[in-house]
């Protein structure tokens, strides 16, 4: 495959950003390497590798993963859902193949994961995610606020990171420069012009080195994939947002409150759309440690 070599990686780069996206937002669907080598405009014969090659991960078992970690998000967040119908809404044929799926995963079936969070003293053992002991008991810091909005779509321009972030607040200060100088230097910047850090994945469920984000200015310019960058639409309608002001190591601790304390107890059923941070305008007076940031979870 040494035609890999003699074209830009980043060239690469964007085509795969590209499948993922699509995956992303069907995964209900049934999805063949016929379909997505025609997204990624690649011939069929070589796509599979060429993702291999780039990702470090099989094309099926990426999509197997997602689907078995967004499973785990709907398994707490709506329990009112049948296992089955969690099953069918996210791809699986049948109930059958999912709950082995599952517990091949997960050492669990869906029940018993549904259970974990029902008693907050109870020990896991030998039961591990990805060489995670899941952990039962959480911290989080409280909002400043917390309301219900309605959001409007928004077209945005984005650079992704796939790799360990927790904690690593250099890695998101040079994903915001990088953003910016792109859309600097194409004239994308408008005074009203907003960011945002989305999260594909599911925290502690995918491997640190497997975790996707991606950093996000919005525009209404006509944005074409380049490279590293591409362009996507953060869909409307009603929103969550969490107010926070917050210090670089308690980002973590503000979407534990939004996931674990403050949706299980309102009465709110999350759909599976892409969560994600709004850093509105900043405070004249605040500490430069600090800074505003809006959860928005739907």
């Amino acid at each position: 495959m040494e035609f890999i070599f003699n074209e830009s990686r980043l060239i690469y780069i964007s085509k795969i950003n590209k499948v993922q996206d699509y995956i992303e937002k069907h995964l209900d669907e049934e999805l063949n390497t016929r379909q997505l080598s025609e997204i990624a405009a690649f011939s069929s014969f070589h796509f599979q590798r060429i993702y291999r090659h780039m990702t470090g991960e099989s094309l099926y078992s990426y999509i197997k993963r997602l689907r078995l970690e967004k499973a785990t998000f709907l398994l707490l967040a709506n329990k009112k859902k049948s296992i089955q119908d969690i099953a069918l809404s996210i791809g699986f044929s049948n109930q059958a193949s999912f709950s082995k799926a599952f517990k091949e995963r997960f050492g669990m079936n869906a029940s018993q994961f549904r259970r974990l969070n029902e008693n907050e003293n109870m020990i896991i053992k030998d039961i591990s995610m990805n060489g995670k002991v899941y952990n039962t008991g959480i911290r989080y810091t409280r909002p400043i606020e917390v309301s219900v909005k309605s959001l409007e779509t928004i077209k945005v321009v984005y650079t992704r990171h796939v790799g360990s972030y927790k904690g690593n607040s250099d890695l998101f200060k040079g994903l915001f420069s990088k953003l910016y100088f792109y859309t600097s230097s194409r004239d994308y910047i408008r005074n009203d012009s907003k960011w945002f850090v989305l999260y594909h994945d599911f925290g502690d469920l995918t491997m640190e080195e497997q975790l996707r984000l991606s950093v996000c200015m919005s525009t209404n310019e006509d944005v074409k994939a380049d490279g590293e960058f591409g362009s996507m639409f953060l869909k409307g309608g009603t929103y969550v947002v969490g107010r926070f002001m917050l210090k670089p190591n308690e980002y973590e601790l503000a979407w534990n409150y939004m996931l674990s304390k403050w949706l299980p107890e309102s009465g709110y059923i999350p759909d599976d759309r892409i969560f994600f941070e709004h850093y509105p305008p900043q405070e004249c007076n605040q500490s430069k440690e600090e800074k505003v940031v809006e959860i928005c979870i739907r």
